[in-house]
């Protein structure tokens, strides 16, 4: 990685924000700010960077953002997000690490306590920790926008060996845990939808199953660099 490289700079910033923004999407149920942000140009640059699919994904997760810019739109919405995410009927697609590492519709399981122990050899600790367990979609997009912006933070300080440090616990993340069930979860949710798979939720699932996928060779790709 090049410290004085501004387009390593430019990708550094650009996963922060996808993080971030993904996060966002699935830890609560969606409002205006975050409907804004989906209809943003920044967005769609973010998601242009990663690749063409992703740019596709997000143009119709901006669509779906405008077409429910009302108040009774942004109801709908929070009743897909309780519906997909929350329950209290059963989830289409369970949005735990767990679930899909075990096979069965089961939390707080070894990947659980795997996930937290990757966490706290990087000196985190998940928000609802120890009530909720730490292998949740949302918490896992938090913790990687956290050590993305750390990343950040370390190459705008010039310290490059910490920021490579960080990108190495970043892709072995996504290795480990991320990717192995991201898409698998995608799929079983647009799966779960049925004629109803244009919805923003499965939208966001294929996005965050592809921004993933894509940033651990980004990743790879920055470190061999170095």
């Amino acid at each position: 990685m090049r410290i004085d490289d501004d387009e390593t700079g430019v990708v550094l910033a650009n996963r922060h924000f996808l993080y971030r923004y993904l996060w966002r999407a699935f830890a609560a149920k969606p409002d205006e700010t975050l409907l804004e942000v989906a209809r943003g140009q920044h967005a769609l640059e973010a998601c242009g960077l990663v690749s063409d699919t992703a740019a596709r994904i997000q143009q119709a997760i901006a669509q779906l953002a405008r077409a429910d810019a009302s108040a009774d739109g942004v109801a709908s919405l929070e009743a897909e997000y309780t519906r997909v995410l929350i329950g209290p009927a059963s989830l289409p697609a369970p949005p735990w690490e767990s679930v899909f590492t075990t096979g069965e519709n089961l939390i707080f399981q070894e990947s659980t306590l795997a996930v937290r122990a990757a966490y706290r050899a990087a000196g985190y600790v998940a928000a609802g920790y120890p009530r909720e367990a730490d292998d949740h979609l949302a918490t896992e997009l938090d913790f990687m926008a956290a050590l993305a912006e750390e990343a950040c933070t370390a190459y705008e300080a010039g310290d490059a060996e910490r920021a490579h440090a960080s990108l190495q616990v970043q892709r072995q993340f996504l290795s480990e845990h991320l990717n192995a069930w991201a898409k698998p979860f995608s799929d079983r949710l647009e799966r779960a939808a049925g004629k109803d798979a244009g919805g923003l939720y499965v939208h966001f699932a294929q996005l965050c199953a592809e921004v993933c996928a894509a940033d651990e060779e980004r990743v790879s790709g920055l470190m061999a660099d170095a």
